[in-house]
């Protein structure tokens, strides 16, 4: 039996690179699998190499409105991989007050 045999995945950013290749091995181990991505273009491609037990959902995680959304759409699903960035203020360099490690 399969890891993820029926539980529902949620990978952002699930288009290309870490967070298709680890959309595919959620599918692999049982899971239906739902990845976000910003380009029609390139679900519909994610949705193709993953299979049957695939769907996209397009939104850009950045924009409060689509990150809603999405939140709505995904609730109570059984993982949630957040490949994807929410934009620049994501990022930030340690400071001295900030209590992170140099």
């Amino acid at each position: 039996m399969e890891q993820l045999e029926d539980r529902a995945a949620v990978v952002t950013g699930g288009t290309s690179g870490i967070g298709l290749a680890t959309a595919e091995r959620f599918a692999v181990e049982g899971a239906y699998v739902f990845i976000t991505g910003r380009r029609q273009d390139a679900l519909d491609d994610g949705v193709g190499e993953i299979g049957p037990n695939a769907t996209g959902i397009r939104g850009d995680v950045s924009d409060p409105a689509d990150l809603d959304r999405l939140c709505a759409s995904v609730a109570g699903r059984d993982v949630f991989f957040a490949n994807a960035l929410g934009g620049e203020s994501a990022i930030r360099e340690p400071g001295p007050d900030s209590g992170d490690l140099p």
